[in-house]
């Protein structure tokens, strides 16, 4: 489901380009940026991106379970010590492959805009856009974020009024896994939220050029 194929190279100099004419120049860049355009979108990516933030979520699970087993003392605190060690090689590789996530998506978005530039003529294959997976994109996110701002709130206010779950008294472990199951939820949204907007605000952009401006006072029938 994850696409491994390398991605597209950035478009070579005028000078190193092989092309027969500038119509198999610009069919290119076509072809080019509608790949890239699909792989920045691409269910993988989504997929990936929702498979580092559970691995952040459970990460935080242990979190919780480590702070509460250091509160109960006694035979809890070894209990602790491996949840916390549990809880470090959780997060971090979440941390890690987030990074490796957008680095990658900075060198697609880095790569279309250089495709862009690549020739004065306007980009007008409408597949561009990428409508479809857009919308893949954005509606989970936007599910995401909210369920997320609701989590977090309810965390910040339940641990201000000392109650969790309708009980008198909220642990430190509780709150600290709400607060990071709501902050990983809401980071996680805004990841896929952020780059699905982003495209359709460029593309939409880029395709506009392509189309004729109408000047009034010309001739009526």
């Amino acid at each position: 489901m994850i696409s491994r194929a390398p991605l597209p190279p950035p478009p070579p100099s005028p000078e190193e380009g092989t092309w027969p004419d500038r119509a198999a120049r610009l069919a290119e860049r076509a072809q080019v940026m509608v790949v890239l355009s699909r792989r920045g979108l691409s269910l993988g990516r989504l997929v990936a991106l929702w498979l580092t933030g559970a691995l952040a979520v459970v990460g935080w699970a242990a979190v919780g379970t480590a702070i509460q087993s250091f509160e109960g003392g006694g035979l809890g605190l070894p209990a602790g010590v491996v949840a916390l060690a549990l809880a470090a090689v959780l997060l971090i590789p979440a941390a890690v492959g987030a990074g490796f996530w957008l680095s990658r998506g900075r060198v697609i978005r880095e790569r279309l805009e250089a495709w862009a530039r690549f020739a004065p003529e306007p980009v007008t294959d409408p597949r561009l856009g990428a409508h479809g997976r857009s919308v893949m994109w954005l509606l989970p996110s936007v599910l995401l974020c909210l369920v997320g701002v609701w989590l977090t709130g309810r965390a910040v206010s339940e641990a201000g009024t000392g109650g969790v779950g309708g009980r008198e008294t909220a642990t430190l472990g509780e709150t600290a896994y709400a607060l990071g199951l709501g902050v990983t939820l809401l980071v996680t949204g805004l990841l896929g939220l952020v780059p699905s907007v982003r495209h359709q605000c460029w593309s939409e952009r880029l395709l506009m050029r392509s189309v004729p401006v109408r000047r009034g006072g010309g001739a009526h029938r």
